[in-house]
């Protein structure tokens, strides 16, 4: 039996393949009745369309992109598992599919070729996280494909973006220390990307002026690195550790930095909390499995994803790029096992 085309519904049900096309979208402008036949027939003939008679009829490749770093560190990749999780979701509700493909860029000193897929403009819409460099988007701007760079780390700029408030994530995991005592506090973070360094900082600084704290300058580290991830931290943790004075506490930028400090910490026959507290910021997997269990700042991963995931589908709809900045603050304090209390 010859495989059934949407043309094939259509004159079943009477009605156009463009009405057949809208009720399998579930897009408004059909009337019930006329959709319930549409929707009896579908049933009837168990029928499915192919991706490319969708495409033609939609006028578009129903696929969106997720456009992923290589160079990027595998316990950076936790936190994005998990947006990618809701954006699969997500897209798989709205009967799109999702592509990942593969890119290598580091800072805007290196040039970038973007994958084949996005420049024969083959998807709807694309996806990329944290960091991009400016020859990326400017690729992407060329190409005139609605972009959204989620979780962003850098200033507004001409792309639609989605900023998480690393501020005010790094004000609620001082005043967690602050709350519990502690005064003398050390800072492992680091210095690139720029935006996101300054956010958790600055979070940092404040809190510590906030409560008149003077802090050595050599607890003040900034020279970790995504790329090394914990090893580059670890570094940092023994830094301070050498510093002549010890810290009651350190907070980290990220929970990818807390994993090595814990591990420098450990390493010099320190306990943690005991010794030392630990808080970090993301709450990836991993932060709930190492020893102790990480007390972190746990950023909503399903509604940053869904949100950001709303503002590129509202931008694919309209038919055009957006420009539009927006700021996610949908963080909790998780509260597990390495800050301990001194009052």
């Amino acid at each position: 039996m010859p495989k059934l085309t949407i043309v094939d519904i259509a004159k079943l049900a009477g009605v156009s393949p463009s009405t057949v096309s809208l009720v399998m979208n579930r897009r408004p402008g059909i009337s019930e009745d006329t959709r319930r036949r549409v929707l009896d027939v579908i049933e009837r003939m168990n029928f499915a369309p192919s991706q490319s008679a969708r495409s033609q009829i939609l006028k578009s490749s129903q696929t969106i992109a997720v456009l992923f770093n290589m160079n990027s560190h595998p316990l950076e990749h936790l936190f994005q598992e998990s947006l990618n999780k809701c954006i699969l979701r997500y897209c798989t509700e709205r009967e799109y599919n999702l592509v990942f493909v593969a890119c290598s860029f580091g800072d805007d000193s290196a040039p970038v070729t973007l994958p084949n897929i996005l420049r024969s403009r083959d998807v709807d819409g694309v996806v990329s996280y944290g960091y991009v460099p400016v020859s990326v988007i400017t690729g992407l701007q060329d190409l005139e494909l609605p972009y959204l760079l989620l979780d962003s780390h850098q200033l507004p700029n001409h792309c639609m973006s989605l900023r998480v408030d690393y501020y005010g994530a790094a004000r609620m995991a001082m005043k967690h220390l602050t709350d519990n005592g502690h005064t003398q506090i050390a800072y492992i973070g680091s210095n690139f990307p720029p935006l996101y360094s300054q956010q958790t900082f600055e979070g940092y600084r404040s809190a510590l002026e906030e409560q008149g704290i003077v802090v050595p300058l050599s607890w003040i580290q900034m020279q970790s690195k995504d790329s090394d991830g914990e090893d580059s931290a670890e570094k940092q943790m023994q830094a301070i550790l050498q510093s002549g004075t010890m810290p009651t506490a350190v907070f980290c930028a990220a929970d990818i930095y807390a994993v090595g400090a814990i591990r420098a910490l450990k390493q010099a026959g320190l306990r943690v909390p005991g010794d030392v507290s630990v808080i970090g910021i993301d709450d990836i997997l991993i932060s709930s499995y190492i020893d102790p269990p990480l007390t972190t700042i746990r950023i909503d991963s399903n509604r940053l994803a869904t949100k950001g995931c709303d503002m590129l589908f509202a931008s694919i709809e309209a038919g055009t790029p957006n420009t539009a900045h927006e700021q996610f603050s949908d963080f909790t304090l998780a509260v597990r096992n390495t800050v301990r209390s001194l009052v």
